[in-house]
This record gives C-alpha cells, structure tokens and sequence, in this order.
C-alpha cells in the first residue's frame, strides 16, 4: 500500500532492552490524543498478540519501554509520536488475544510530579522555566513572549506550576495564547498559532463533520484591582476596569494585587483578561480526514458546515487510526 495524502501511513517501533522491533504488522488500531487539558500527548497502541523476532508480544513489553510513531503522507515521512509505554493490558480469550498499551510523550513526568522552588523577584519566564526543565533533565526550546516575575514561591504539580503559575500570568499580561508540546523528548513553549504551514478543512473535499457550540460560561466584563489587606481582612479598590457590560451585563472578577506587583502590570492583567473572556465564547468541533502533522496550538483553516473560511486555533487533536479509515477530530478556537 502507497502512502498518499488521503491514506497516511503509521508505522510504530518499540525499543525494548535495547532492541528495537517494528510493531506495525501488529498493530490493530492506534489512537492518538493531544488534548488543551493534558500537557503530555497519548498514544494508545492496540495489538494483536503475536511474535516478534520469536517472541509474544505479551512476554516482551514493558512498562516504560520506548514508543515510536511515524507517519508517511507520500511527501513527508516523519516522527509524530515519541515517549514510554506507561500501562500494558492484556486481554485473552478464545479467539482474541490483544495486547494493549497506553503510552505518554516525556512530558507525563511533569503531569505526574510535585515540586517546590523559589525563585527570587526580577526573574525572567524564559529563565525559570529553564531553571526547572534543567532540573528535570530535560531540553527546553522556548519562543513564547517572556515577562519579568515577581518573587515566585511555587509548589504543586510541575504541569500547573508551568501553566497556572507561570505561563498563564504571561498570557494575561501579553494577551498572546501559548502552546506546550514535546518535540523528540524536549519541551516546545510557543506562540499558538505561529505554524508556517496552515492546514484547510473544507466540505466535499476532506471535512466530514462539523459542529459549533456560543456560550457565556466564564464570561468577564468587569475586573475590580484589590490591593493589600488591613488589619481587618479589608482589602481596598484601587482600579476597576470594565468592558462590554451594556451589552452581556456584569459579570465580575476579582484581582487580588500584590506588594511585588505594580498597578499598571495589575491593569494590564486586567484588561487582557477582558480581552480574552470579554466575549462569548465560540467552541468547534470538527472531524476530517487525518492530516498527521496537525497539532495542538496550530492554526487551520476550516470551511464546512456554519463554519465559513474561519482560521482557528487547535485546542486539542483526537486521532483514530486503523486499516478500516484515518480520522481526525478537531477540538478549535478563535485566536
């Protein structure tokens, strides 16, 4: 079978005891998940329990051996998935012996670890992600926009540590959106959006589903700046900032500001906050024929069904892969 745009090809390797084996002949249905909620991507592996170079594949996997996917359009043949078996499940009946495997990219062991640091006033968000990436052992190419920090006492779950306490502060003060992937086990911060490459979906051509959800869940049209607290818990209004409230009501947020922040930084927050949730919010979902070089924070380009010549950001990528079709789902935003 030729590998060509509308029938991509998936191969996947295992390297197990410092061998590799080529799965693919193997491989029954394999899955693909790269959602806005996870900062590591999953591939979940479906097999037929067979032999390998003399071996059953249920004697030979592993947890933590490794996973490489690779996909092949006719033009392109390049790595799409690389991390770790995280959890093998074997099933066997009287006909069907099938192998399962849930695997995570590297960036599951910042979804799966605690961390405490400090990092004293005037660092920069380049240079702490830096700080503790290093730490971890792992490589950071980082192009997002940057932002001088207050003194940052962080403890928790690194994955929040690096998107609530961090990246996100910088998405409110820039109003740029950022995307996290790992690209060959190192950790991507980017602009969403800066793909060279934009992907169209159109009906009769690739498109085969579309839908389209407005809601004013999370919706924000007035941010009140608190300062510090007195002795009595009070805590004073130093800045209001509002935004369309004639025409979706008010719908208040509450900026607690501190000693380490300015106001004007506090306003900026502020007001990319209100640029950010200061309307309803548009959701799509879109299935297409799989385009295996699609991920998440990418912009495309989507005309079909109420969806017209509409560039989007990808929230998250679903993709469904077997011998029987290659689908892609398509979770989008407006930028």
């Amino acid at each position: 079978m030729k590998a060509s745009k509308d029938d991509p090809i998936y191969t996947t390797y295992l390297i197990s005891g410092g061998v590799k084996y080529h799965l693919s002949p193997a491989v029954a249905e394999l899955e693909l998940s790269d959602q806005k909620k996870e900062l590591a991507k999953r591939a979940t592996v479906t097999l037929v329990n067979t032999t390998v170079s003399g071996r059953w594949l249920s004697s030979l996997v592993k947890v933590r051996d490794r996973i490489f996917i690779y996909a092949d359009d006719g033009e392109r043949n390049e790595e799409v998935f690389r991390g770790w078996v995280w959890t093998r499940s074997y099933k066997s009946a009287l006909k069907d012996r099938e192998l399962t495997l849930k695997c995570y990219d590297n960036l599951v062991y910042f979804q799966e670890s605690e961390e405490s640091a400090y990092f004293s006033p005037g660092k920069a968000t380049k240079d702490v992600l830096s700080s503790l990436c290093a730490k971890w052992g792992v490589k950071l190419d980082y192009t997002y926009a940057s932002i001088t920090h207050a003194k940052l006492v962080l403890r928790g779950k690194l994955s929040d540590i690096f998107t609530e306490d961090i990246l996100d502060l910088v998405q409110d003060r820039t109003g740029k959106k950022y995307v996290i992937l790992s690209e060959q086990d190192a950790m991507v911060v980017k602009e969403a959006g800066t793909n060279s490459t934009v992907y169209a979906i159109k009906a009769g051509e690739n498109a085969i589903s579309t839908g389209t959800k407005c809601t004013m869940d999370d919706l924000v049209t007035k941010v009140v700046i608190l300062g510090k607290a007195d002795d009595n818990e009070r805590r004073p209004v130093e800045a209001t900032v509002s935004g369309d409230t004639g025409a979706y009501g008010t719908l208040q947020k509450l900026i607690n500001r501190s000693t380490n922040t300015t106001l004007a930084d506090a306003k900026k927050e502020a007001q990319s906050l209100l640029a950010e949730n200061g309307s309803p919010t548009w959701e799509y979902d879109v299935k297409a024929v799989d385009i295996p070089w699609i991920r998440k924070g990418d912009k495309v380009l989507i005309n079909a069904g109420d969806i017209a010549n509409a560039t989007l950001i990808v929230a998250g990528v679903e993709r469904s892969i077997s011998n029987k079709s290659k689908e892609m789902t398509l979770t989008l935003e407006r930028p």
